[in-house]
């Protein structure tokens, strides 16, 4: 049972919310350790804080308080509650707690390192943060769901605490393999998801946390994911061919075992396959064969030899392992498995303000959405055709707001005729562009506009379908992309003259000393449509996804770039709500920049595999 901390009534352990009053029920399992000489190497320590120190940071002199009874904190801040007895006669203990505090945010010394407001400096981490926690800290966002979330840590006397998020709820992967519920697409997800983790965990000595196998489980989406990270001294403890005994015990376990997987565990374990990358690179071609080879995939049930004969699998255990040395290559630009995904929320919030010094706005922004959703019983879907239009106006009050207006309107026509099915084509989003094009430039001919009087307006558009989009842009109006794992990038190259010359080879520096580096190679507008040549760019959305369109009011001086851990990523992780995101980041655009007007326009995507589209015939056709 779960007592709310509001009303105090007793929930079932199940539940996420009280019964009673609605209170959010955020239990976390809580790993206290008595501190000893750690085996986390320079290496690791040297990835989680990357930044040169001026001071440290201190601790909180009330989260070091350690508690005992059940019913009592575990801090002396009172938020984190004991929901069973805490034995510290052990080395290492693990218990719930009860978060009564969900929506407040961490205290230090954790929050400083994950929104890098205070200098770190990296001989004081061991008396900051338990070694422990930084696996966690480094690798979460990249991996999430996979690695679980690091919701707090502190050092108290002898003991280091960290909490993480309970996942003593979710079946296990060696349950849910038996069940043989995962289809081939999804064993080969989690193959390579534990490949990629075996690698990213060497540094903190984490291997060992993937073979064990009452430490695997999968979640409500059929991902693959770790409990806990378990740490050993011995950073060369394991090796690739541990990976391999464990995969061939979970193949010996499944009723339908895939064959090419058989034989791949079969290659792991005798050592003929003794890197990551081969490793990773056969599970790739493994992906590519089954989702383009109709003909082949009953073959990934046809298993004409066994699997080796090892009753002793399931209790692999580390000490059992042999020493050994795993050789690892980096390389960023190694495909991966994607699982086909399907869209469960969309969120979205646009707003523009007049800037400090400007008497006029002449942005302009639209979102025209088509959202319906069906939720029920293992059942969450949503369909989402949206358009949205962003445009930064130029040449004058009697110019910029209506070029940018009528662009507005030109592309809204357009599409709400010619958009009722698929994602657009590229000829299409160029017709609807030249089209926008072309009202402005008449205009511009009409009132015999010249020079810098003729108006004009930059462009940037997005159209969603469900899980896919298509942006394009002229001119230096924006689109960003923020995602736990590849954190905010730039989508866009600005339309002017800096940009140009780099792309013809000229170094940044030389290009952005001319004195024209700014000036834009194309708007809407002032030419005719023989000069117009957008960029465009079609996305697919893999993870929770937070799209970012701006006028350069918001993104001159890399103001997003500066300030994405105190705005950006709160939009996306949930403790900002979207509107009050984007009024923080236009009143942050104020404070820092003001000379412009302000526009912006957040959506936030959720996304989920698409269980129905990776099914696959498991039967062999009658003979």
């Amino acid at each position: 049972m779960v007592v709310c901390s509001h009303c105090q009534f007793e929930n079932p352990g199940v539940n996420k919310f009280c019964q009673q009053c609605g209170a959010p029920l955020k239990l976390l399992l809580a790993r206290i350790s008595s501190v000893q000489a750690d085996p986390v190497s320079a290496e690791a320590v040297q990835t989680s804080a990357t930044r040169e120190p001026s001071e440290s940071v201190g601790l909180s002199p009330l989260k070091p308080a350690i508690a005992a009874a059940k019913g009592d904190y575990l801090d002396a801040e009172q938020r984190y509650q004991l929901q069973e007895t805490l034995d510290l006669s052990q080395p290492q203990v693990e218990v719930q707690v009860l978060d009564t505090q969900p929506d407040e945010p961490i205290s230090p010394p954790l929050s400083e390192l994950r929104s890098g407001e205070a200098p770190i400096n990296r001989a004081d981490l061991p008396e900051l943060i338990p070694a422990e926690a930084y696996p966690y800290l480094v690798l979460q966002d990249r991996f999430f769901p996979s690695i679980p979330e690091l919701q707090d840590a502190w050092l108290a006397g002898g003991y280091s605490v960290i909490l993480i998020e309970d996942r003593s709820d979710l079946p296990a992967l060696a349950t849910v393999w038996q069940q043989a519920s995962l289809d081939p697409l999804q064993q080969l997800h989690c193959f390579y998801l534990m490949s990629e983790l075996w690698e990213m965990l060497l540094p903190y000595h984490g291997q060992g946390s993937l073979l064990k196998l009452g430490n695997l489980c999968i979640d409500e989406d059929q991902i693959f994911c770790l409990r806990r990270i378990e740490r050993t001294a011995n950073r060369s403890a394991h090796t690739l061919q541990d990976l391999g005994l464990l995969w061939q015990a979970l193949l010996q376990s499944s009723s339908e075992p895939l064959a090419p997987l058989v034989a791949l565990a079969n290659l792991v374990t005798a050592g003929e396959i003794n890197q990551i990358e081969a490793l990773k690179s056969e599970l790739i071609a493994l992906a590519d064969s089954l989702q383009t080879n109709e003909a082949e995939r009953e073959s990934f049930f046809n298993l004409e030899s066994d699997l080796p004969d090892f009753s002793e699998a399931e209790a692999l255990k580390p000490e059992d392992f042999v020493e050994g040395e795993l050789e690892l290559e980096e390389n960023p630009d190694l495909p991966t498995i994607a699982l086909p995904m399907k869209l469960i929320g969309l969120e979205e919030a646009g707003q523009t303000h007049v800037g400090q010094q400007r008497e006029h706005n002449e942005d302009n922004y639209l979102i025209q959405s088509q959202i319906s959703k069906q939720e029920g019983i293992g059942c969450q879907t949503m369909e989402a055709r949206c358009l949205y239009v962003l445009c930064d106006g130029m040449g004058g009050h009697a110019g910029g707001e209506v070029a940018s207006r009528l662009a507005v309107e030109t592309l809204s026509a357009y599409f709400s005729e010619h958009w009722s099915t698929e994602l657009p084509e590229e000829w299409q989003l160029r017709e609807a562009i030249a089209q926008a094009n072309q009202k402005i430039y008449e205009m511009n001919e009409v009132e015999a506009r010249s020079g810098s009087a003729r108006m004009g307006t930059t462009l940037v558009m997005l159209l969603v379908d469900n899980a896919r989009a298509v942006a394009a842009h002229v001119g230096d109006s924006r689109l960003y992309r923020y995602t736990r794992r590849l954190d905010l990038q730039q989508l866009t190259v600005d339309h002017e003259v800096g940009q140009r010359e780099i792309q013809r080879g000229v170094e940044p520096a030389i290009a952005y000393a001319r004195p024209d580096a700014y000036q834009l190679t194309q708007a809407l507008g002032p030419r005719d449509q023989a000069e117009i040549d957008p960029s465009i760019t079609y996305l697919e959305f893999n993870e929770d996804t937070l799209l970012l369109l701006c006028s350069d009011g918001l993104s001159d001086r890399d103001l997003l770039e500066e300030n994405c851990d105190s705005h950006i990523s709160p939009m996306l992780r949930g403790s900002d709500s979207l509107d009050a995101g984007v009024s923080n980041l236009i009143e942050l655009a104020n404070e820092i920049n003001g000379h412009d007007n302000i526009t912006a326009i957040a959506l936030k995507l959720r996304v989920k595999p698409d269980l129905d589209k990776m099914q696959l015939k498991q039967t062999m056709p009658p003979s």
